[in-house]
């Protein structure tokens, strides 16, 4: 049995990305860079206004008399115009500046009149209201470097750069199987003793919370030879297999000698948690193997604190977990030796987070409504209302 910071070192120390891809730009967002980018362009590549005003050049003098109004361009505009002493031309946000040009007065702080302009802004300097060439990106700089998670601006960023294509490290495939005789699919009915299976359900939604996208499932009865047998399938064809239910110590729990018996390396197995303490991680060659506690709660706990980093590492992801500190609003009494993982309600105005009840590994109504993990260390037996404690967000 390990410490929870020690199955996250494992993690963190046996789980190595997945191979590069090549991907189009409009299908990159949430993949993660495998290679540095650099610039093929300068951004803005001319001489840019950022401003609705008229371009001028400061060097030949404004405040002496009125320049003259001989041209207009707008954005996108390959219209050649050309400033000299005395003139100046209509210009939009975006516009590239005529020949000549090197300033831009604000169209609020002219006075226009028989189609020449009086400037008024006392304040002008050379090149004001002038974006220069390269201002955002120079061409040939080191713009993003690998291992950048790939967000809207980032995917904005490449664009502006004229990218269609980049290197990012594959997302994985995953497969889920489900172990459980009791369990039923929804939309039939129950007879005695089953109940409805619904982890398949709440890990496919979280996975596809993440972005994942290729996700299959798998439903097989508590039988060794089925377990093994699905066990070998999914490694051969899928990155991360993710098992639920079966990993504990019962007559019916087949799931740790079938992954013996397909070869798996056991990096962890039990963890010293609540809830979630029968929590199995192993490798097999570069596939992954993960085993969940069969109770909802407790697999949908697992799930937000150990397979989502599983999934970062093999994404090339590098984020760390969302971790605040909050005021309790309630007592909480537990004993020594195990980490617990309570399901809470945080309130970001008042910094404060209220234990839920139904804390109970079966029990999914309570999380339903909580939006973080209370979590108190194994040394912790005790904290009173208003302790700060720390708390994980999801």
């Amino acid at each position: 049995m390990v410490s929870v910071e020690q199955a996250y070192n494992i993690i963190k120390e046996n789980i190595q990305p997945l191979a590069a891809i090549p991907m189009k730009l409009e299908e990159a967002a949430g993949f993660v860079l495998d290679t540095d980018i650099f610039s093929p362009v300068n951004v803005p590549g001319f001489l840019q206004s950022s401003m609705d005003g008229y371009a001028f050049a400061y060097t030949n003098g404004y405040q002496d008399s009125p320049l003259q109004i001989t041209g207009m361009l707008q954005a996108g505009s390959s219209e050649l115009l050309e400033v000299t002493v005395g003139k100046a031309v209509r210009i939009f946000t975006g516009a590239p500046l005529p020949e000549g040009a090197d300033t831009v007065v604000m169209q609020e702080k002219t006075i226009i009149q028989n189609h020449s302009i009086t400037i008024t802004d006392t304040a002008l300097i050379p090149g004001t209201n002038v974006r220069q060439v390269g201002a955002d990106i120079l061409k040939d700089s080191l713009t993003l470097t690998k291992g950048t998670l790939l967000t809207p601006a980032t995917i904005g960023v490449l664009a502006s750069m004229g990218l269609s294509e980049v290197t990012v490290i594959n997302q994985p495939s995953i497969h889920i199987i489900v172990t459980g005789n009791e369990l039923q699919v929804i939309g039939k009915p129950l007879t005695s003793g089953q109940v409805y299976e619904s982890n398949s359900h709440m890990l496919v939604a979280a996975l596809q919370q993440l972005g994942i996208k290729k996700i299959s499932v798998e439903k097989v009865t508590d039988s060794l030879d089925n377990i093994t047998t699905a066990i070998q399938n999914s490694i051969s064809q899928s990155d991360l297999t993710l098992l639920v239910g079966g990993i504990s110590v019962g007559d019916y729990d087949f799931v740790l000698e079938a992954t013996q018996k397909n070869g798996v390396e056991p990096l962890f197995y039990k963890v010293k948690q609540k809830p979630g303490k029968p929590l199995y991680l192993g490798k097999k060659g570069k596939q992954v193997v993960v085993a969940l506690p069969g109770n909802p709660a407790s697999a949908l706990s697992c799930f937000y604190l150990y397979v989502t980093r599983v999934i970062d590492a093999l994404s090339g992801i590098q984020k760390a977990p969302l971790i605040e500190s909050a005021q309790i609003t309630n007592d909480y009494q537990k004993p020594a030796g195990l980490t617990h993982f309570l399901k809470g309600h945080y309130n970001i105005k008042q910094k404060q987070v209220s234990l839920l009840t139904g804390q109970e590994s079966f029990k999914m109504n309570s999380f339903a409504q909580a939006n973080c993990f209370i979590v108190l260390g194994e040394p912790i037996t005790e904290v009173k209302r208003n302790d700060f404690v720390q708390i994980h967000l999801w």
